[in-house]
């Protein structure tokens, strides 16, 4: 029986076998673009939220015409009308 010995090369597979590397290309990040009536809407938003600040500060929503209306429109809702 004849042994052959070891061989010291190292295998190296052919071209078309190797996977080619990918090139890590920066991913994109998203962009948001706001218009300028979404602008305004928020501007007239916080308009209207300063007002509320300030007519609960004066007290404006404790006196008795504003308590009988929210009273009423509660009535109405209940009521089905």
């Amino acid at each position: 029986m004849k042994i052959n010995p070891v061989s010291n090369k190292t295998f190296i597979p052919a071209e078309k076998s190797v996977k080619p590397v990918k090139s890590e290309v920066p991913a994109q990040k998203d962009k948001i673009e706001i218009s300028g009536l979404a602008k305004s809407l928020k501007s007239a938003g916080q308009q209207k939220i300063d007002e509320v600040k300030s007519r609960m500060d004066s007290g404006y929503y404790n006196s008795d015409q504003v308590i009988n209306k929210v009273a009423e429109e509660i009535l109405k809702e209940i009521s089905g009308e």
